[in-house]
């Protein structure tokens, strides 16, 4: 163990400045990072940066609530170019509606993303296994030359992990009355939809397309990525990561008819990037049920009327036309 290299992490007072970058590595490897503030102190830092409080017992009630740091993702696209000072007229209040309404926006998305998820689940398990039999997922021969062997294994031993440590009492029964063997339609329940979304991407070709035939002849090649990215939205809202004025990791494929029927309706002046919700929204619109989805739309549209004040729509990558993109058939 090198001992000389061994990095320690000093406390140490800013000049009134908390939210100033952590400095960098100093003399005799010591690292420095900002002290840690009281309510009080958070509140008055905000107030020196020219953020309206309005009421400072409410604002305080929030930040027990909602970390202090949390709160500031919601706030940069606030503050004056190169300087932590708040433009004109910006209030905590509007700062914490924009949080309300990410959290609302996340509640909302959950519960499109879980039936994509559990239509997603039984699908791929009956494509599989009528294609390969109750434990043909595990024969690597049957992925073709083409699989991923690491990538195959892999996801095996993750599956192998799921399965052990379940607690799900259809998996006791499986273990007590088939000796531990697990058919698709099983694991499919108990493994992430990240990991269902790897087990679609490994899949033959032809295989995959047999399943997208059931999102209306989808193209796989599509399928494949929206999938993915569906499990990835899924996480970033179960998680409660913030949604509002950001791009999403993983970018998403949108359709080609699509992105150029909104081209020609905004005489090119609108580009749909593949890192923001509308972009995601636009896909998800393509795998979702239709009685789902309509209650979505419904509860989506009242959701930005309700925070129409507080909220840019560019944040979310989104046209003002962007009902007639993602309510159109």
């Amino acid at each position: 163990m090198e001992d000389n290299e061994t990095k320690s992490i000093a406390i140490v007072e800013s000049s009134g400045n908390a939210d100033a970058s952590v400095s960098e590595i100093v003399s005799n490897d010591t690292v420095m990072v900002k002290p840690q503030k009281t309510l009080e102190e958070q509140i008055a830092i905000l107030k020196s940066r020219k953020l309206f409080i309005e009421d400072d017992t409410k604002a305080i009630s929030i930040l027990e609530q909602c970390n202090y740091y949390r709160l500031r993702g919601y706030y940069i696209h606030l503050q004056e170019k190169n300087s932590d000072d708040f433009k004109p007229g910006v209030s905590f209040g509007f700062v914490s509606a924009l949080h309300d309404f990410d959290n609302e926006l996340r509640i909302l998305l959950l519960r499109l993303l879980l039936d994509i998820e559990v239509v997603a689940r039984a699908r791929i398990a009956y494509s599989v296994a009528h294609a390969w039999g109750p434990m043909g997922y595990r024969n690597l021969t049957y992925y073709g030359e083409s699989c991923d062997q690491e990538k195959f294994m892999e996801l095996m031993t993750r599956i192998d992990s799921d399965l052990a440590n379940s607690r799900e009492r259809f998996i006791d029964t499986y273990k007590k009355k088939y000796a531990g063997q697990f058919p698709i339609w099983v694991v499919v329940e108990v493994m992430s939809f990240g990991d269902l979304s790897k087990l679609y991407h490994l899949l033959p070709t032809e295989l995959k397309k047999n399943i997208a035939k059931s999102y209306d002849c989808l193209d796989e090649a599509l399928l494949t990525n929206w999938i993915q990215c569906a499990a990835m939205l899924r996480n970033l809202c179960a998680h409660n990561s913030r949604l509002y004025s950001r791009n999403i990791p993983t970018p998403i494929t949108i359709e080609k008819e699509k992105q150029e029927h909104i081209s020609k309706v905004t005489d090119g002046s609108f580009m749909v990037y593949p890192q923001t919700l509308f972009a995601y929204l636009l896909a998800l619109r393509r795998i979702s049920n239709d009685s789902i989805w309509n209650s979505f739309e419904h509860d989506f549209e009242h959701l930005i009327q309700k925070y129409d004040c507080f909220v840019e729509l560019s944040r979310l990558g989104m046209p003002k036309q962007w009902k007639q993109f993602l309510f159109e058939k």
